[in-house]
């Protein structure tokens, strides 16, 4: 029986940490297909002269996942009968979607800063706003991927040795 326990607690720990390592390969992908995202808004705006209803429309038909929810929610508040402007369509899209992305801080608070120039500003500032916003995913995007390649590892054998660290005290 403490044989079964030893073991089971050995399992979860170093569950846990492959799930950790997960979390950060997901946060990696969700950073990348939201500067995909970007990037087709910029063209959909800049050349395709498409409102944004119409452009997000378009966007999400292309992604896939958890950031094409983020798209097809912003439709769907911009539709809303309450008559929502951009950026609070945006708002509420980026709150639907919070469970959903796997984001850190600094990267709502770049979904949420290009939602103050949403459909508030003319074309030429609003395409400026999306290169900015996608220059800053670049840099989460840098950031995250030397996270993950120094510590994905780390969190799988530390989940493995926390474990260990247990059953040695406990038994």
């Amino acid at each position: 029986m403490k044989l079964a326990g030893a073991l089971l607690i050995i399992f979860a720990s170093t569950a846990a940490g492959w799930l950790y390592g997960l979390m950060l390969r997901k946060r990696r992908k969700n950073l990348a297909d939201l500067r995909r995202l970007l990037q087709w808004l910029e063209t959909e705006i800049g050349y395709n002269l498409l409102p944004l209803r119409e452009a997000f429309f378009r966007i999400s038909q292309r992604l896939q996942g958890e950031v094409a929810l983020l798209a097809t929610a912003f439709v769907r508040f911009l539709d809303a009968p309450e008559g929502l402007t951009a950026g609070e369509a945006w708002q509420k899209a980026i709150q639907s979607c919070r469970e959903q992305l796997v984001l850190a801080g600094p990267d709502w608070m770049i979904l949420e800063d290009l939602g103050c120039n949403l459909g508030t500003t003319d074309q030429e500032h609003q395409l400026k706003a999306v290169r900015e916003g996608i220059e800053r995913i670049k840099i989460q995007e840098t950031a995250v991927e030397e996270q993950a390649a120094k510590n994905e590892k780390l969190y799988r054998y530390l989940g493995m040795a926390a474990g260990t660290l247990a059953v040695l005290l406990f038994y």
